[in-house]
């Protein structure tokens, strides 16, 4: 606050309180009035001043609007987005033979988590993946496990019978119609190329995922990460999630970051051109 405003409010409380000073005496600390019976000094006014425009300040970087600002020219990677692909239709136990998929209940979300072995996890929603500023995409991840898989070992071609499963499913059951481009089940590159052993996004809070990436080799196994974000060969025979990817569409727009609709308090908003 400049100087002459506080000389501005020191002589209109001189003159409200009929008091005389001289021009040496006007200090936030010798000026005050009396509000609601209590005497308060210009300088504990300014300070209750300061602290509440600080905290205005803070309110305002929380909920901080974006008037249709591009999605891929804000977002970051980690950050969650508010894509929604929608709810279960039916329900499904946790599979136990090569090739199903199960473990959820119908009317639930989809942007949920669910466990599928002795772990559990309580992340849920999509976080961005991957930005690609040239061609104005942004790819997300969900952040969790939204069902379960069973990767068996009954044939030669388990592995490549899974990986086409896994990814045919990802396409079939998470795309919205409105936002998404194309969807897919995360890979070993993606996890290799896009977060770090020690980076959150790789975790998800259960104990394996599998990954869209067959183990390159005779064993008929596919790659899993593991509670610690470490990546191991040679998971089978188990009931494990896989982690939807979801690659939206060019050009998508956002007002900001909101509450979504499972629980996470900043998610970036996404808006049609």
């Amino acid at each position: 606050m400049g100087g002459g405003y506080l000389l501005i409010i020191f002589v209109l409380l001189v003159i409200t309180n009929g008091i005389t000073y001289g021009a040496s005496q006007l200090t936030s600390e010798s000026v005050s009035y009396t509000k609601d019976g209590q005497v308060i000094t210009v300088k504990k006014a300014l300070d209750e001043l300061i602290t509440k425009s600080s905290k205005v300040d803070e309110l305002e970087e929380h909920v901080k609007v974006y008037k249709y600002a591009d999605l891929s020219d804000v977002a970051k990677v980690g950050d969650y987005v508010a894509y929604d692909a929608g709810e279960w239709k039916e329900s499904a136990e946790t599979p136990t033979t090569q090739g199903r998929f199960g473990g959820y209940k119908i009317n639930t979300s989809k942007n949920s988590s669910v466990s599928c072995d002795e772990s559990s996890t309580t992340l849920n929603g999509w976080r961005v993946l991957k930005v690609n500023k040239d061609n104005k995409t942004v790819t997300i991840v969900h952040a969790g496990q939204p069902e379960c898989y069973f990767h068996g070992l009954i044939n030669d071609n388990c592995k490549e019978e899974s990986v086409e499963a896994l990814n045919a499913r990802a396409q079939s059951t998470y795309i919205d119609g409105k936002y998404a481009a194309s969807a897919h089940a995360m890979t070993k590159d993606e996890v290799e190329t896009n977060t770090t052993a020690s980076d959150n996004l790789r975790k998800t809070g259960v104990n394996y995922y599998w990954l869209a990436t067959p183990v390159d080799s005779s064993r008929n196994g596919l790659w899993v990460v593991r509670i610690d974000g470490g990546v191991f060969d040679g998971g089978y025979n188990q009931s494990h999630g896989f982690r939807p990817v979801i690659v939206l569409k060019s050009g998508i727009l956002t007002t900001g970051q909101k509450p979504d609709k499972v629980g996470n308090d900043k998610a970036w908003t996404l808006v049609l051109q």
